[in-house]
């Protein structure tokens, strides 16, 4: 289905068989296991396709087929254009004991396999689902936080499954325990696939949407999964790289959906793609595909995109130009609501930043509410130039339960990897706790800018940082004649990727170096579909990052959880996620700031610098 990755079925059976399984009404279920002669013939294919980076080792469970899994494994590692290997399983949520019986022999072959891939350049990956927090037991926890702190990277898929976990508490409560045992949230699948005897779980896609609000509200920005639907040519991400255009003709149950996939690029290694008789071209040079979903909210319904007008071409500039703004110290964010502490500011519900030169009586605010999950550790110099008081901070929040997760931002791992000496990765590694009962997880913020910032010494430092159990991750503002287009954030996103780094924020406004600099140098909004499309096109899914709008009153999803409102000049950004009594929770006596009003529904809007708008279209 993709260039870039294949999926290898190992195993045709599984430990459980959950009704809503996209494989279930797959004829491979009654068929016999492929021998590792068939494995090899599979390897032969990928060695003689230069294409294709990543491998998605699936079943089936794989684990249960330690012949077919050695033979995979042993055979794609000395393929030179192999990346990753993705090993897909339920097996850690409905079968621990596969992975800890014999003194956990399976899990120590896995740590073995991996360091035979890290001294390829390679890594290994471990794909879960994990549809509600009934799921979880100890034992899954523990397999979690032993492969993360091992360098083998968990990430979890969960199916959005009608009187399952279609409301959003559920959702918050088990991704904040995966979180906190050091597994990453990938994807929320809305609807679940649509196959004979899944209408009882289906939801419209109206509900999905409306959960990632709730998500975006209450839950922890490093925990929200990207909202994706599997198409039948291929996954595209929610109101970025695809949307719903209409209703198809005739047809009630199904929808036509614009993907971000072309003709041209199925014709390079699927042409069969573009005989199929359910999908269309759009006037853009994209796929429509029929899709079987309700929508659930007429006004979703998006329509065709319009061809771009306006907008001014202008020549590239070089990071050189920027770098000395991108460098300056940052303070600590102004707070949304009053926290009492010059040191402490609340950016969300669940987040605070605190200054590295806080003392414990700054503690009290986050001690005294159990919404907040995540501490950002914010120093005026770097996080490890400030490792001294940053340890004594991280100290005092193991004590606070309810707190979860302490961040560090670091452009030095960036711009000067070579200052994260043995001594400071030690010292980091030391207050990482990945663990089944009060976690505290360590992580690295840091920033690129364009792939050209990329060095060998990156992926090296990440690599010794993910041994140690600390996830690294890139949040990137999109700057006007700097990055804002298609090529460069795709040739970012796989240069994040294969260093080992995540790309979790690319910032399309709001941050302190946009209001600077786009004000003279505006983002198009056309421009950030056509990024989206082209990153979720060409890229892995485990490329794509959130697309993010930084306001007074918090982030939000750009097409997502806000809508852009007004014509260029005097836009402004509408946040769906919030309203007055969300912060009100937070400070009783919270008003709304005097350039923010309020619209009908009681939805903020606030306003918004560096963009511009060259259609009427929705998003762009």
């Amino acid at each position: 289905m993709y260039q870039n990755r294949v999926i290898f079925l190992l195993n045709m059976s599984c430990p459980v068989y959950c009704r809503f399984c996209f494989r279930k009404h797959k004829d491979s279920r009654n068929e016999v296991n492929p021998t590792p002669a068939d494995v090899k013939k599979a390897v032969a294919h990928v060695e003689k396709s230069p294409s294709i980076k990543e491998i998605v080792i699936t079943g089936g469970d794989p684990f249960m087929n330690r012949a077919n899994m050695t033979c995979a494994i042993d055979g794609l590692m000395d393929i030179d254009h192999v990346q990753t290997l993705r090993l897909a399983t339920r097996s850690i949520a409905y079968y621990p004991h596969l992975f800890l019986s014999d003194d956990a022999e399976l899990l120590g072959y896995l740590k073995r396999k991996n360091l035979e891939l890290q001294q390829r350049g390679k890594r290994m990956e471990v794909a879960t689902h994990f549809i509600h927090p009934d799921e979880i037991s100890p034992q899954s926890l523990m397999i979690i936080s032993d492969l993360v702190k091992s360098g083998i990277a968990v990430y979890v898929q969960t199916p959005f499954l009608n009187n399952c976990n279609d409301e959003g508490p559920e959702l918050v409560r088990l991704f904040s325990l995966l979180r906190g045992a050091g597994a990453e949230l990938h994807y929320i699948y809305i609807p679940c696939s649509p196959i004979h005897g899944n209408s009882v779980y289906w939801t419209p896609i109206s509900k999905g949407l409306a959960v990632g609000n709730y998500l975006r509200a209450h839950l922890s920005d490093r925990v929200i999964p990207r909202i994706c639907t599997a198409t039948p040519i291929g996954k595209m991400d929610w109101h970025t790289s695809g949307w719903a255009v209409e209703p198809v003709a005739e047809n009630d149950n199904f929808i036509w959906i614009r993907s971000p996939y072309t003709p041209d690029y199925f014709k390079r290694f699927a042409p069969i793609a573009n005989e199929l008789d359910n999908i269309r071209v759009n006037e853009e040079g994209t796929i429509d595909i029929q899709y079987m979903a309700q929508i659930g909210d007429e006004s979703l319904f998006l329509g065709a995109r319009p061809p771009r007008t306006g907008g001014v071409t202008t020549q590239p500039e070089s990071t050189d130009t920027i770098l000395p703004m991108v460098r300056r110290s940052e303070k600590i964010k102004p707070s949304i609501v009053d926290t009492g502490s010059s040191a402490i500011s609340r950016v969300h519900e669940t987040r605070v930043e605190i200054d590295a030169d806080a003392v414990d009586e700054d503690l009290y605010y986050i001690r005294g509410d159990d919404r907040i999950t995540d501490v950002v550790i914010v120093s005026g110099k770097d996080a490890i130039e400030s490792l001294f008081r940053i340890r004594r901070i991280i100290r005092a929040l193991e004590e606070i339960p309810h707190v979860n997760a302490v961040r560090l931002r670091s452009l030095k791992f960036n711009y000067e990897p070579e200052s994260y000496t043995p001594v400071v990765i030690d010292n980091l590694a030391g207050l990482n706790k990945l663990a089944m009962v009060n976690p505290l997880r360590l992580e690295i913020e840091t920033q690129f800018l364009v792939a050209d910032e990329f060095r060998p010494a990156h992926a090296r430092l990440a690599r010794l940082l993910n041994n140690k159990g600390i996830t690294i991750y890139c949040n990137t503002p999109l700057l006007g004649r700097v990055n804002d287009t298609p090529e460069a954030i795709h040739k970012l996103a796989y240069g994040c990727r294969k260093a080992g780094i995540e790309f979790h924020h690319l910032y399309v406004a709001g941050l302190p170096i946009q209001n600077r600099w786009n004000r003279e140098n505006p983002v198009a909004l056309y421009d950030v579909i056509d990024i989206a499309t082209r990153v979720r096109r060409e890229g892995s899914g485990r490329e794509v990052p959130r697309y993010i709008i930084r306001t007074a009153l918090g982030e939000v999803d750009f097409g997502l959880s806000s809508t852009i409102i007004g014509e260029d000049g005097n836009l402004a950004v509408k946040l769906l996620c919030y309203d007055l009594s969300y912060f009100k929770s937070m400070s009783s006596d919270f008003t709304w700031p005097d350039d923010v009003k309020e619209d009908h529904d009681g939805k903020p809007v606030v306003p918004v610098d560096g963009l511009l708008k060259t259609t009427n279209f929705v998003l762009s």
